[in-house]
């Protein structure tokens, strides 16, 4: 399904037709709440929507900043975190970092209490720190969340001078260069990722966190501006994303920033859990029927698809940093394997750039030799010729499932002695075992709507493959006597 490509401009209150009190100020944010919502569609952009809500809270920030504390000194209130990036959705907690020219007293402490209270009783959920330029320092140096949250920051009103000192004491010239930046947010990534079975296809996502969620996205943004000073969307030119690759990243953001968009306005709080109920109402917001298949199954296969490849390109994306900033000054190893494909730096690659479309059996045959040599079997595959690869899937068609090399080669695969399963998920994943099998490639992603059934068909398909597979080795003997028996005497085992 289409994200949208509606682009008609907003229609929004401003701040100049309200007045500046208290029940003013909440009266406007409540009717650009509820005009913003009035806009929003599942088949149009959700960003100027997310940057309208940021925009009215800066109108109300800087009144109450003009109210408070504009007369006391030189500080400066800095967004930060979501906020910083201009993006708020419904209910979104608003982040702010107050910069003091010098520590807390009590003139700074009574102005910033009543303007919390006033934010509070406006109506905004604010998440606040007061701190001095030292303060901010100190706390960044060890803590990696704090320089995150800072690296998309913006100055909302206030001292310029001491917002740029902060920037220049937090650069990664001062601390976390590009190496320790990259390293803490893939750990952070790995054990946030450990919290959801590192997989797409929890029963319940969580739309910001889960793998191949908006947290994905966030994670390598943060990763390029730190490194390159860029936006993903300026690293074109960098051999760093293909115009497809950012394609897909921006649409993707867009379909689950539509779902967190809608979660938020459904449940009138912070969500972002597509829980089974919720999944019923959005599957009805999207327009889908019962058919073939439940409204709500379809509606979650269009999320597991996003997120599936969404974490793919995160896992593409995160490898390129690794070779860019980790081993940039590493030497190439090379290890020939045949007139088409190599080892380098211990994963497979491609020797040449047609090696695909002079030969579009190797689109099986690399995985062939992953699994026939035990070396390599667990070995990435280097990533420009993944990139090979996914631009090559289509050269998989009707005559190429119909030639018996191929189907040889298939069959070939399911005769391997090491990691086959792993090769086969590898397919998956790459998008050549769907295209090789029409069947599996209709069923990806497809769920079946209750408590029971914890896979989607493709993911419990692989799960049994892998489980019958065991049956043929020694080490599952005493666990699975009658089977492994059978199993290790049939003649064509495939």
């Amino acid at each position: 399904m289409a994200s949208g490509t509606s682009t008609d401009p907003l229609t929004l209150p401003t701040l100049a037709n309200f007045g500046t009190t208290t029940a003013d100020l909440r009266s406007f944010l409540k009717e650009t709440a509820i005009a913003i919502e009035g806009q929003f569609s599942p088949f149009g952009y959700v960003k100027p929507l997310l940057a309208a809500r940021s925009d009215a809270v800066d109108a109300v920030l800087l009144a109450l900043w003009q109210r408070h504390l504009a007369h006391i000194g030189p500080a400066a209130m800095i967004a930060v975190g979501g906020y910083g990036r201009g993006e708020l959705f419904p209910h979104s907690d608003v982040d702010l970092l107050i910069l003091l020219p010098e520590p807390l007293n009590d003139t700074w402490g009574q102005a910033l209490s009543a303007m919390v209270t006033e934010l509070w009783d406006i109506g905004l959920n604010i998440g606040h720190s007061v701190r001095t330029l030292d303060e901010c320092t100190d706390i960044a140096k060890e803590d990696i969340t704090v320089v995150t949250n800072l690296v998309e920051s913006r100055l909302l009103a206030g001292n310029t001078e001491l917002f740029d000192a902060l920037n220049n004491a937090v650069s990664k010239d001062h601390m976390w260069d590009s190496a320790a930046f990259y390293t803490a947010k893939i750990e952070e990534q790995r054990q946030r990722h450990d919290k959801f079975a590192n997989t797409e296809y929890n029963l319940e996502p969580n739309i910001k966190s889960s793998p191949g969620g908006l947290r994905d996205i966030q994670l390598i943004g943060w990763i390029a501006r730190r490194h390159y000073g860029q936006r993903l969307s300026e690293l074109r030119g960098e051999g760093f994303l293909t115009d497809s690759e950012l394609t897909l990243l921006l649409e993707g953001k867009n379909f689950l920033s539509q779902v967190r968009f809608a979660l938020h306005s459904i449940t009138k709080r912070e969500e972002d859990r597509l829980l089974f109920d919720h999944q019923r109402t959005l599957a009805s917001m999207w327009g889908l029927e019962d058919g073939d298949k439940l409204a709500v199954e379809q509606f979650m296969q269009i999320y597991y698809r996003w997120a599936k490849s969404l974490n793919n390109l995160n896992e593409l994306l995160v490898q390129i940093f690794d070779r860019n900033i980790l081993r940039a000054s590493e030497p190439v190893r090379i290890d020939e394997l045949d007139q088409d494909f190599e080892i380098r730096n211990g994963s497979i690659a491609a020797r040449r750039t047609d090696v695909f479309t002079t030969n579009p059996s190797n689109l099986l045959r690399m995985f062939v030799l992953l699994a026939y040599n035990e070396h390599i079997a667990t070995s990435g595959i280097n990533i420009d010729t993944q990139r090979l690869l996914r631009s090559s899937v289509d050269l998989i068609d009707h005559d190429f499932r119909s030639n018996p090399d191929n189907r040889a080669l298939f069959m070939q695969l399911l005769r391997a002695p090491h990691g086959m399963t792993m090769q086969l998920r590898r397919m998956a994943r790459l998008g050549v075992l769907g295209r090789y099998l029409p069947e599996f490639g209709a069923i990806i992603g497809q769920m079946q709507f209750d408590l029971f059934h914890a896979y989607t068909v493709d993911a419990h398909t692989l799960e049994v493959v892998a489980n019958t597979r065991r049956f043929f080795k020694q080490d599952f003997t005493d666990k699975f006597p009658v089977s492994t028996r059978i199993a290790q005497r049939l003649r064509r085992p495939e």
